[in-house]
């Protein structure tokens, strides 16, 4: 089991905590009226690009390669009604010295979106919200 805890605080940012480390995400609005940090869907398609690489980079097929360059632009499409993520299209772009890595890419494909975090997005997630309002007297 993976526990994260998020304290909003000051009105102006989430600290989150796991293991022991923090983030601090700032969701105050930039002076262009924009965020100052990364934004819900942001932090999701960095999420799946950490995980989609990771997964992808400690493949057995490239235990011994030299990967020049591992690279990945993540793209959101968004839903309304409800607003949410619709689509996610994920370009990697993975540059070897071994040119016979290159006709082993349908096993790579499979593997890069084999991490926890695509397979959650492909699957079928559920979960729960337990919410409690507490006065807070002063």
């Amino acid at each position: 089991m993976t526990t994260v805890t998020a304290d909003y605080q000051d009105r102006r940012q989430i600290v989150f905590e796991a293991r022991g480390r923090t983030f601090t995400n700032v969701r105050a609005l930039a002076t262009d009226g924009g965020p100052t940090d990364f934004t819900s869907t942001e932090l999701l398609l960095i999420a799946l690009g950490n995980c989609s690489l990771g997964s992808l980079l400690n493949h057995q097929l490239l235990a011994d390669t030299e990967v020049v360059r591992c690279a990945a632009t993540l793209t959101a499409r968004m839903a309304e009604f409800p607003t949410r993520v619709e689509h996610i299209d994920v370009a990697i772009e993975l540059e070897v010295t071994d040119e016979a890595i290159l006709g082993h890419y349908p096993a790579l494909e499979v593997d890069s979106c084999s991490c926890p975090t695509c397979n959650t997005l492909d699957g079928k997630v559920t979960s729960s919200l337990d919410l409690r309002v507490v006065s807070a007297q002063r």
